[in-house]
């Protein structure tokens, strides 16, 4: 008798052993989910266009084209073709410039420099955003003193993402007389680069129904010689979720740039009485960006933090009135990205990051510490004005420092494969109002063998969330959401099963 006693409570001592192993698995998996959520939300708003270049100002095409007579007639009057050739420069016409220089290269007198002026339009229009500011350059070169070539160089040069240059360009054109309009069009420019290359805030607070705040499994039990059942239930928690993100792009020379940014969000139970819950993560990028009209790569080394409430420690006596979460753990890595934008409306992302992992606890980090690696990729393609689609495949793993324990492989290792899809959507039937359903589906698989099993364990992952916004709702930068996730992971361990429900009010800010 007294043999099965010591052999249930070796048994329950392990099972309370698995369970914290868990948690900390579910806290790795919550800061990756996190760190991808913050990376997707940052590309797709790129494809949104909120760093376009500015619109020109419209024209009046019957006053800004010239009446074709035909070629005959105008190679017999050369100075009507070269009025006709600066006219639809000036109107941005491709196919009339086109038709009109090739007439105009004929001409034995003709001018090489508006017949340069129309060969750099022809390139921008294309597309050609790095021929075009090389000509564009050429003819500056040629008569610095002429107005009309400058704005040009400047406007080829932001598309190009050469903002650097393009600031100091749209600088020196205020030193002209410019028409209105013109003026106020430069203005625009400027302030878009000064958008781009300024300090970029962005945050949001809102407050959260979490029904299973202690991440606690479904009842179970496990027959092993001694019947074991848990004890735990799902605890529901009003809480308050934060955010705050804050970027910085400043221009080197040409297409370089040095690129700064950080985010960090959280859940609060303070005014629930529950902190010992809580739960932050934290990243800090520092490094190198390479972009041009189409594609941007970036080199960022970076340090992250992962904090929690009293909960994820064994150490630590439970606390539930603490405003700040301890720090759990800390990292340092390295993510290289690469966008390309095949169109206006399509656009490719992929990135790859890796970062080890340091718990401050000795048995924690004795198991869970460990080099973590990711490859993210994913595709949007916008329809229309309205409507975006997206895809995405992820494939993570985590390779513990800790190999084997006790003679045994480290079952906290683990690869796992992911797919999402994403629908954004604006609604002018409706006045404004805006909608993002997120989907995604993981499998997950450890290494070596779970405890209380024969062979290792396998965790299917699933996930969906909805966000609401309105336009007219929003005041001085401040958009209210609503907002509600779901999350479910399946396993064959029934200790890894996880099931998760948050509705909440949110406000997002930017500025």
């Amino acid at each position: 008798m007294l043999l099965k006693k010591e052999a249930a409570a070796r048994y329950a001592v392990a099972l309370l052993l698995i369970f914290c192993s868990k948690l900390a698995a579910a806290a790795d998996e919550k800061q990756d989910d996190t760190a991808l959520q913050v990376q997707q939300r940052q590309w797709l708003d790129t494809l949104a266009g909120n760093d376009a270049a500015p619109k020109q100002p419209e024209k009046n095409e019957q006053a800004g084209q010239p009446q074709i007579i035909g070629d005959d007639f105008l190679i017999a009057h050369p100075k009507i073709l070269e009025d006709a050739l600066q006219q639809a420069i000036n109107g941005g016409n491709a196919e009339l410039v086109s038709s009109l220089a090739a007439l105009y290269r004929k001409l034995p007198e003709h001018d090489p420099y508006l017949l340069g002026r129309a060969e750099a339009l022809l390139l921008a229009l294309q597309e050609k955003s790095a021929d075009a500011v090389e000509r564009y350059r050429q003819l500056h070169r040629q008569d610095p003193a002429d107005p009309r070539v400058l704005l040009d160089l400047a406007a080829a040069e932001f598309r190009d993402n050469r903002l650097g240059e393009a600031a100091e360009h749209f600088a020196q054109t205020q030193r002209y007389e410019l028409p209105a309009p013109v003026a106020a069009n430069v203005s625009r420019y400027r302030q878009a680069i000064a958008r781009q290359t300024g300090w970029r805030w962005s945050g949001g607070i809102s407050p959260v129904r979490n029904s299973n705040v202690n991440n606690a499994p479904p009842r179970y039990c496990i027959d092993r010689g001694v019947r074991l059942c848990s004890v735990s239930e799902p605890l529901a928690a009003n809480g308050l979720n934060y955010e705050l993100g804050v970027e910085k792009l400043t221009p080197l020379h040409e297409h370089h740039y040095l690129q700064f940014r950080a985010n960090f969000s959280g859940t609060s139970y303070f005014f629930d009485r529950k902190s010992s819950y809580d739960d932050a993560f934290g990243r800090a990028y520092l490094g190198w960006q390479w972009r041009d009209g189409r594609q941007t790569f970036s080199l960022l080394p970076f340090y992250q933090a992962q904090l929690s409430g009293s909960s994820e420690f064994d150490g630590k006596p439970e606390n539930n009135r603490r405003i700040a979460p301890y720090m759990l753990a800390h990292g340092i890595g390295l993510q290289a990205s690469h966008s390309l934008r095949f169109s206006s409306a399509s656009q490719l992302y992929t990135s790859f990051e890796h970062y080890r992992n340091h718990y401050r606890e000795p048995d924690r980090a004795y198991r869970n510490n460990g080099s973590h690696s990711s490859f993210y990729l994913s595709l949007a393609h916008r329809f229309g004005a309205h409507t975006t689609l997206f895809g995405s495949y992820q494939y993570s793993r985590f390779a513990p420092a800790q190999k084997t324990i006790r003679n045994r492989q480290n079952n906290a290792a683990y690869h796992r494969h992911g797919i999402g899809i994403g629908w954004l959507q604006q609604w002018p039937a409706l006045g404004g109002l805006r909608s993002r359903i997120t989907a995604s589906f993981a499998q997950r698989r450890y290494r070596g063998i779970a405890a209380f099993s024969t062979e290792a364990q396998r965790n299917r992952e699933s996930s969906f969330a909805l966000e609401l916004s309105h336009d007219k709702l929003e005041y001085a930068g401040i958009r209210p959401t609503l907002n509600y996730e779901y999350s479910r992971t399946r396993s064959n361990m029934p200790y890894a099963e996880r099931r998760r429900k948050q509705l909440f009010v949110g406000a997002e800010w930017s500025f």
